[in-house]
């Protein structure tokens, strides 16, 4: 028994104490090892992941960084430019009115057609510059931006965005010239039903290019 104690008592020495940590004494550390601009990078990167994680201000945050990051599109060239088949001509969007409204009714302009939804943060990044576009142009040009989400949920992102109501319709099917897998999805059609700026992801559409292909089309 002896023995047994003598043994316990040799490894209780061995053993290390431990300590419980200082946070006082690190933070106090942190503030005095950083320099100052250290300190506001991290504070800024932990601020954004922060939003990053807040549902409500995730879409923002993201839809901001891919802004950024967004090049204007470039055109089709000539021999990748096609005509609209009969089923895109007669296909039905709904307006924000629950009224039904045929694509080729809107063929005596050019029309600047956009596929989105209000969950899309790439969709959300690029809405600033196709309203800037729309102020410029929309005596000239049918803005049509489609989501397949409820009248409600888009009458309420554009109320809350403060965003025309009149750009955003309703689509229940899709048209082959139009299919995608992903979104934002767009599309510049000519007045005579040419296609001839087809985009996937969000994109710089309030640019130089942009106008000049546009003004362009009007003459046409």
């Amino acid at each position: 028994m002896n023995c047994l104690i003598a043994e316990q008592n040799y490894y209780n020495n061995k053993l290390p104490t431990l300590s419980r940590p200082n946070f006082k004494k690190s933070i106090k550390n942190y503030f005095t090892k950083k320099k100052w601009y250290s300190i506001v990078s991290d504070a800024v990167f932990v601020l954004l992941i922060v939003l990053l994680i807040i549902p409500s201000t995730r879409i923002e945050v993201t839809s901001f960084f891919i802004r950024l990051t967004s090049l204007t599109p470039s055109t089709l060239n000539k021999d990748e430019q096609f005509k609209l088949n009969r089923q895109a001509e007669t296909w039905q969007i709904i307006d924000m009115k629950g009224d039904q409204i045929s694509f080729s009714s809107l063929n005596e302009k050019p029309v600047f057609l956009n596929f989105w939804a209000t969950w899309c943060p790439p969709c959300i990044a690029e809405l600033p510059g196709i309203i800037e576009l729309y102020e410029k142009y929309k005596n000239e040009v049918d803005f049509v931006l489609v989501s397949n989400e409820s009248r409600a949920k888009v009458l309420d992102f554009a109320k809350t965005s403060n965003f025309n109501k009149s750009l955003f319709y309703r689509n229940t099917s899709l048209p082959s010239n139009f299919s995608s897998q992903s979104i934002p999805t767009t599309f510049i059609i000519s007045k005579n039903g040419y296609v001839v700026v087809s985009e996937k992801g969000a994109a710089r559409w309030n640019s130089d290019r942009i106008e000049e292909v546009i003004n362009k089309l009007i003459s046409e």
